[in-house]
């Protein structure tokens, strides 16, 4: 399935950009509420370890189970430029959020799907608040920056199968995030799908493994943590994991309240008869964008299992694994709405007008739905942080808020050499 690098027509090019862009409006509605927040939890960590290392050192050094040192350059890089304002590095979030949605858009037009599909998907992915905690938390950047450069890498295997211009892009997803391991395995997946001789075929879908490999040894050589005893709990990780893939993004999406292995095998069974479906309409490159999406989804929720089977169950729909489900599951559901629509006896206007009446109608519902979820979300971590770390004088005794080992002493140690506010 060799294809020729098609240049994106620059109409497409000026309506991904608005549509990327409109990713922004809750944030610009509500940024009153979203100035209320503050530095939370890993933030005070990684801030902590700046000032304990040195800038430069602590870019090479493993964070939790993540060697990150591109994510650590610009976010720690951020921090020092804009004097500690957190609304700035929130700022930076959602400018990734907003290229993100654009990128996803540009690589479904690659694959051949229609507007009506493109905007469907852009909308739930753009403006969903299950983001919240991936959009209102800093250090979630990571996961953000790993899918941006993964967009890039498949949009360009999509275009020229062979090259190095998705291995680069691959090396830099891993290095942003510890899934991102899962690009060049994507690619390689992708390469092994295309139309060249069996031997091209492998020589370059191993050479796609190459960035993933050599960070995935990285990170098991450099992390600390010892992951040995999951050989102990190979079914609470298959359960974790298995609740995450069924569940995810469609629990919160269709606003289902029930819960249990009922709702896991009714929403998983939902999730893969999309799935097959889609499989079985798709054609060229399109069937190799869903085969690359679906791999995706399903090895997020492996290493999600893997590096999370000791949380509990409810932890599987956790605001934070939103986003990456998102990705995987709207362009498939993109692609159903754009056939359901096909499918009917109407004119071609009288299909346009449905197709927006039902962006719109779903757009401004969720965008409707951010105060509620804002309000709780920012006085955790927003106010109730800020006056324990800068205004109760009785805090002094008490830990920073999500991370129980630093010390308000030390966390305002940081917020005065740092500027953080």
């Amino acid at each position: 399935m060799e294809t020729p690098d098609t240049p994106t027509p620059r109409s497409d090019r000026w309506i991904l950009v608005v549509t990327g862009l409109a990713a922004l409006v809750p944030f610009i509605v509500y940024h009153a509420m979203f100035r209320r927040l503050f530095w939370f939890g890993d933030e005070f960590d990684l801030i902590d370890q700046i000032d304990r290392l040195g800038f430069w050192h602590w870019i090479w050094f493993a964070f939790a189970e993540n060697f990150v040192p591109l994510f650590k350059l610009l976010w720690g890089g951020s921090v020092l430029l804009f004097h500690g304002s957190y609304f700035v590095m929130l700022v930076l979030v959602w400018l990734t959020h907003a290229l993100n949605v654009g990128l996803l858009g540009r690589l479904m037009r690659t694959a051949g799907l229609p507007w009506a599909a493109v905007l469907f998907a852009q909308a739930f992915f753009g403006l969903t608040p299950g983001n919240m905690e991936t959009l209102g938390w800093s250090v979630q950047g990571s996961a953000m920056l790993s899918v941006t450069f993964m967009l890039l890498a498949l949009d360009a295997l999509l275009r020229r199968p062979y090259g190095l211009r998705p291995m680069v892009w691959a090396a830099c997803s891993a290095l942003a995030f510890s899934r991102g391991v899962l690009t060049g395995a994507l690619l390689s997946l992708g390469s092994l799908a295309s139309g060249a001789d069996l031997r091209r075929r492998l020589s370059w879908a191993l050479a796609y493994l190459v960035p993933s490999v050599l960070v995935a040894a990285l990170i098991a050589v450099l992390v600390s943590g010892d992951y040995k005893h999951i050989r102990g709990h190979m079914g609470e990780s298959a359960t974790f994991g298995t609740w995450n893939y069924a569940l995810n993004p469609t629990l919160y999406l269709l606003s289902v309240e029930s819960w249990g292995w009922r709702t896991v095998g009714l929403l998983g069974l939902f999730k893969l008869s999309l799935v097959t479906w889609a499989l079985c309409a798709a054609e060229g490159r399109l069937r190799l964008l869903i085969v690359m999406l679906v791999a995706f989804d399903l090895g997020n929720a492996v290493l999600l299992g893997i590096g999370r089977f000791n949380s509990w169950l409810p932890a599987t729909v956790s605001s934070r694994y939103q986003y990456a489900a998102l990705v995987g599951f709207m362009p498939l559901a993109g692609f159903a709405f754009s056939r359901a629509l096909g499918a009917l006896r109407t004119g071609a206007i009288q299909r346009t007008l449905l197709a927006g009446a039902v962006v719109a109608a779903a757009s401004l519902a969720m965008l409707a739905h951010w105060p509620s979820e804002l309000i709780s979300f920012t006085h955790w971590r927003g106010t109730e942080s800020r006056r324990i770390v800068l205004g109760d004088p009785r805090a002094a005794t008490y830990s920073v808020p999500g991370i129980p080992f630093m010390t308000i002493t030390r966390a305002r140690e940081l917020v005065e050499r740092y500027h953080l506010h």
